[in-house]
């Protein structure tokens, strides 16, 4: 170990994964630590693998200096997810990007039907790694304690107290984090997020929006849990008081005006009031309550007034909550993602506008607000990246090839 000790071998570590191709000058500067603590230490990395020598650069007239470049494929882990209908699941690099994808679908509701589907994903990746597997994330949709072992509440599935991470470890021998999926998702967008080349991921917000509304912040790629691991409940702040009283038990959430179910219900109320819409035609019998989510974004490609209404309504919505984000936070950068983020730029211009006339000026300057080019996939990649978090060095060097 170099001479720093453990803590600045873990400090050049996260500097040469942020900056895959770097040099030692660059290092020493960076990480404020001495030139003999980074030699050392990248000597270290070299002789692990983690490193090499790519190339020489010339910075200005000063003398040319070696370029070191990050391998992240040497040691991989597993980023999963549980959604509402499956599961789905990847094999990563060191920076959690993605080499190879499985999914299942569900044969049950019950915790141990997850596993199940959760551990066939595993085993068919497995086989695919060229270097040893660390252990492996989970994102949930619910509440997950603040040990990162145990879902506390799932409503979606109807889960509590689930202790999910002993149940996977106890199949797949691979050691286990959970996380919550819209938190792991918004690690997802730090590290393999598609943005403008003037966006600033340092203080990055992602807000889901699907059968429920969360936020996750990122922060100089840490990712906020708050206190009891339950920071970034957006769907829960009030956006219109007295409005339509939520599950809760308050009045006016957000998630009863801007959520998947609260757009489905929207156009229902929509149709009802008109006599003729293409909406009808699709559905069978007439029925109302046979709209679905992908019915109404095919429906809004075809430029349908009704849908398109329900959508910006909800994106107005959900932009009061996001402007008060940005007063209070400041962040560079606002990734909206989950499904009802599909419907693209009537909900992202939507967001806009009422953004706008909502934030402060100081705190507009510089944000970038976008729709997530990762889709499902962030949770995933983000929830390799959560456990990737929960190592050091030491425990890199020290892996033993899972194959």
């Amino acid at each position: 170990m170099a001479q720093g000790g453990q803590a600045s071998f873990d400090r050049l570590f996260e500097l040469l994964r942020e900056t895959p191709e770097t040099t030692r000058t660059d290092l020493v500067r960076r990480s404020g630590l001495s030139k003999a603590t980074v030699s050392e230490t990248i000597a270290e990395l070299m002789s692990h693998g983690f490193l090499s020598e790519i190339g020489k650069r010339q910075p200005g007239r000063g003398r040319s200096q070696v370029v070191l470049a990050f391998e992240p494929g040497t040691r991989l882990v597993i980023g999963a997810q549980f959604t509402e209908h499956g599961c789905h699941a990847a094999l990563c690099d060191l920076r959690a990007g993605p080499l190879a994808f499985a999914e299942r679908p569900l044969n049950g509701n019950d915790p141990q039907h997850f596993v199940d589907s959760m551990v066939e994903c595993v085993e068919e990746l497995l086989p695919q790694a060229e270097a040893p597997v660390l252990g492996m994330g989970v994102g949930v949709p619910g509440l997950v304690d603040p040990s990162g072992r145990n879902v506390v509440i799932s409503v979606p599935h109807g889960w509590k107290d689930v202790p999910i991470c002993d149940m996977l470890e106890a199949r797949l021998g691979l050691p286990v984090v959970v996380a919550n999926r819209a938190k792991a998702a918004a690690l997802g967008e730090y590290w393999q997020g598609v943005f403008p080349d003037e966006a600033d991921r340092s203080q990055l917000v992602y807000v889901f929006v699907g059968s429920g509304i969360v936020s996750g912040f990122v922060f100089d790629g840490q990712l906020h849990m708050g206190h009891s691991g339950s920071a970034g409940e957006l769907g829960h702040i009030t956006v219109l008081p007295d409005g339509p009283q939520c599950g809760c038990g308050n009045h006016g959430c957000l998630y009863m005006l801007s959520s998947e179910s609260a757009i489905i219900r929207s156009v229902r109320g929509r149709l009802r009031q008109v006599a003729q819409s293409p909406l009808h035609d699709a559905l069978p019998g007439q029925s109302l309550g046979a709209l679905s989510l992908d019915m109404l974004l095919d429906a809004a490609v075809r430029g349908d007034e009704v849908v398109l209404g329900a959508v910006r309504e909800a994106g107005t919505y959900l932009a009061i909550a996001i402007a008060n984000v940005i007063n209070l936070m400041n962040p560079s950068l606002v990734v909206v993602g989950g499904p009802v983020a599909e419907f693209g730029d009537p909900l992202i211009e939507a967001i806009m506008q009422e953004v706008r006339q909502r934030a402060l000026w100081d705190a507009l300057h510089g944000l970038t607000i976008v729709p997530s080019a990762l889709g499902d996939t962030a949770g995933t990649v983000g929830a390799a990246a959560i456990f990737l978090d929960t190592l050091n060095v030491a425990d890199m060097i020290a892996a033993a090839p899972v194959l």
